[in-house]
């Protein structure tokens, strides 16, 4: 008498393709480095166009942002590479199940990437930009000519800073300098802090 050997209760778990494996990590890795090349010929051109008005530390932080995005891209595309080569070179299980875990490594490396690079990018579009710098003014007041950085603030002066870019002469603020609207005779817009051969003669 023979026995029959029992059918098992369930499905079992299919053995990895090495065909599905392959093309599955040929996919990633084309996916990826499409996507990458994408982003990064768009951040260039008009990636520092948009961080330029963007307060300094905005921009530090979304440089860091996208340079760990990018590289962690990088990463993901490389292991979609091995996977791809791992799983073209032999057909044996173990080069299997090892390319299976290339492609899901690979794609946590590209999900998160995608995550940082898209986190950086639409910080940069809602971070509020950099206040724009003051203009140089020569003013004519009451007690002379100064001249600075002007911002129309506090109510009723005009606010006069030094600017480090320009050489201390006589005109040159030299600190932070409050002057009242109503001693003021002119202000004219220069590119240069540049003392007149005559300075006018200050009011009593």
């Amino acid at each position: 008498m023979t026995e029959e050997l029992a059918a098992p209760d369930g499905p079992t778990d299919p053995a990895p393709s090495p065909e599905g494996d392959r093309t599955q990590a040929a996919a990633w890795r084309n996916g990826l480095t499409a996507v990458t090349a994408l982003l990064a010929a768009a951040l260039i051109v008009r990636g520092p166009d948009d961080l330029a008005a963007l307060h300094w530390t905005v921009r530090l932080l979304a440089g860091a942002l996208l340079l760990a995005g990018f590289a962690l891209l990088v990463r993901a595309i490389l292991l979609a590479a091995t996977a791809t080569a791992t799983a073209t070179a032999t057909a044996a299980a173990p080069a299997a199940e090892s390319a299976s875990r290339d492609v899901a490594s690979a794609r946590w490396f590209a999900v998160t990437g995608l995550g940082l690079v898209g986190v950086a990018v639409l910080g940069g579009w809602l971070a509020p930009t950099a206040p724009a710098p003051g203009k140089l003014i020569q003013l004519t007041y009451d007690h002379g000519i100064i001249c600075g950085l002007v911002s129309l603030e506090p109510e009723g002066y005009v606010t006069v800073l030094p600017d480090p870019g320009q050489q201390a002469n006589r005109i040159t603020a030299k600190a932070r300098t409050l002057v009242p609207i109503s001693s003021i005779h002119g202000m004219t817009e220069v590119g240069v802090c540049e003392p007149p051969a005559t300075l006018p003669t200050p009011a009593p």
